[in-house]
């Protein structure tokens, strides 16, 4: 009786790999060559980022002070006022 896998049909052309969970090393070199290499490439990539992140927090700090300070009601305005 024919069982599925085990079909007469041979396919050419298709190559199976397999990897055995005890041999998996996922964790092989994380922390001594993973995390090094980790900052070492974001600090490459964050240097050229760093003046426009600190443009953008200035404006954003600027803009919103001058916000604030608009919308501040002038008391020499209401100084006869009683």
């Amino acid at each position: 009786m024919l069982e599925f896998g085990e079909l007469p049909i041979r396919i050419r052309k298709v190559v199976y790999i397999t990897l055995c969970s005890t041999h998996q090393r996922s964790w092989a070199k994380a922390i001594s060559h993973g995390l090094p290499n980790f900052f070492k490439r974001s600090g490459r990539t964050m240097i050229p980022m760093v003046p426009g992140f600190l443009l953008t927090f200035w404006c954003m700090n600027w803009s919103v002070a001058e916000n604030k300070k608009s919308k501040r009601k002038n008391p020499k305005l209401y100084e006869k006022d009683t």
